[in-house]
């Protein structure tokens, strides 16, 4: 079953990559080159499909092309109808209307005297995009925007300049002027455009700059998770070269040995669950920012090109930070060599340390206690002599029974605050005290559980290894 899992996850985690390639693979090629500049004397029929950037100097009217879903009084996208003076045709370009205040402040200045407009800027606003023919219903909305355009009753039909010379002056006296009134008298004398073009600023065929990013960013996660995944599936079988089978140096060494079979398996555990995380939180992402993109945005493809994918580099990036972290804390090796160093910390002397594993050896699987929970698991054995607690995290606890005074069991419980909420928690634990002079400030070992059953196996065997020997006590904290 689990194999099946992994091939279903790392052929759904492919086929997420090749349909993120397909949405903004065209595009990437001209994104990454960047747009060019429209060169002189091309016409926007023959920079149709190419990714540009134009000057926009002549902003003669506006309409309002999209509102935010839910509320009419935002404006989400603004359209301006620009006059091109080289060309001597009108283009539309569609900006957001927070890109907007450019267009709209030099708009407002060619509505004004040119003696005005000397102090305001005038510079012309740089618009990036595709040009695309225009749809018939976005023509009819910029002719009537053309209709209702208040430059357009300025410098249509300004008259005779010799009988209005005041009026002429005042509008018409500088290069913006002559422009307009350029543009004006060929409207007047019933020019019409024939092919009308469209460009949306920021946006490639449709797609807006920071999607195609957001597309290619997760394609190429996805990508690489894909190859981890599939060399993970050839290369994941557990190699048993590097395991000792036959004798040891010393005992101590094949004591260690004998644990490697619990890690190993507390190892594949905690993978295994951080596995589960990890696709949980994959897919609760991309599940959660799907469902905002349907509530915010009107049309389902604004969706499937930013919300989408953005749910899936989320949510992707955050599992693989979950596995690594885990992966790189449940290496077995790495788990042993912690064992050892601190097994030789709890037993400097090599004399010691032989005896010790050589009394825990020699007991039978009857004396081994283990607890396993979801954050935790360890293992010991109670000697005859010796008693040891190997612990998930490389912790060794070594106690020897010949010295012991007094054995205090404990329960620890209490509360911890998070956010808002008060966490109650609850522990238990042994300690050990050495001599006959009663308990001390401090203990001189210790070994903690989590769970009171495990507490109660290992105090049983205790029990049977030291009868009433020595006292036993126990207390709440």
């Amino acid at each position: 079953m689990k194999k099946l899992l992994d091939i279903i996850i790392t052929v759904c985690v492919l086929g997420a990559a090749v349909a993120l390639c397909l949405t903004a693979g065209p595009q990437v090629p001209k994104l990454l080159a960047g747009p060019e500049p429209l060169a002189p004397g091309e016409t926007f029929c023959q920079a149709e499909g190419k990714y540009i950037s134009y000057e926009a100097a002549y902003p003669v009217a506006s309409y309002e092309e999209e509102y935010y879903s839910g509320d009419p009084d935002r404006v989400r996208t603004r359209g301006y109808v620009v006059y091109d003076e080289q060309r001597r045709e009108f283009i539309y370009v569609t900006v957001s209307a927070e890109d907007g205040k450019g267009l709209g402040d030099l708009m407002w200045n060619l509505k004004l005297m040119a003696q005005l407009r000397e102090s305001k800027d005038m510079s012309p606003v740089l618009v990036e995009g595709v040009p695309e023919p225009m749809w018939e219903a976005e023509k009819e909305h910029v002719l009537a925007a053309l209709e209702d355009s208040e430059i357009l009753s300025l410098y249509e039909d300004y008259g005779d300049p010799q009988e209005t010379q005041g009026y002429y002056d005042a509008y018409f006296g500088d290069s913006y002027g002559k422009t307009l009134a350029a543009m004006g008298q060929e409207l007047a004398q019933g020019r019409q455009q024939a092919d009308w073009y469209i460009i949306r600023d920021g946006r490639i065929n449709g797609y807006a700059v920071h999607e195609i990013w957001i597309c290619l960013l997760a394609a190429v996660l996805s990508l690489l998770i894909f190859a981890v995944r599939l060399i993970g599936m050839f290369t994941g079988g557990r190699s048993e070269a590097g395991r000792r089978t036959g004798d040891y140096a010393d005992k101590s060494e094949e004591l260690l040995e004998a644990q490697r079979e619990w890690v190993e398996e507390w190892c594949d555990f905690s993978l295994n669950r951080v596995r589960r995380m990890a696709y949980l939180t994959a897919f609760g992402c991309v599940a959660l920012f799907t469902a905002i993109g349907l509530l915010v945005n009107p049309t389902l493809q604004q969706t499937l090109v930013f919300h989408l994918p953005l749910g899936l580099l989320l949510g992707e990036a955050a599992a693989a930070l979950l596995w690594i972290a885990q992966k790189g804390q449940s290496k077995p090796d790495k788990i042993m060599k912690k064992l050892k160093k601190n097994l030789e910390k709890n037993l400097p002397s090599p004399t010691e340390r032989e005896d010790a594993a050589e009394d825990i050896l020699s007991a039978g699987a009857e004396w081994r206690f283990r607890e396993k929970v979801k954050d935790a698991m360890l293992q010991g054995t109670v000697g005859s002599r010796y008693w040891v607690s190997f612990l998930w995290n490389g912790m060794v606890t070594v106690v020897d029974s010949r010295r012991l005074g007094e054995i205090e069991t404990v329960t620890i419980s209490g509360q911890v605050r998070s956010g808002k909420v008060r966490i109650s928690y609850r522990s238990y634990g042994v300690r050990f005290y050495y001599g006959s002079a009663g308990p001390k400030k401090n203990c001189d070992a210790s070994m903690g559980f989590q769970l009171q059953d495990t507490l109660g196996d290992f105090m049983i065997l205790v029990r049977k290894r030291v009868g009433d020997s020595i006292r036993i006590s126990s207390s709440d904290e």
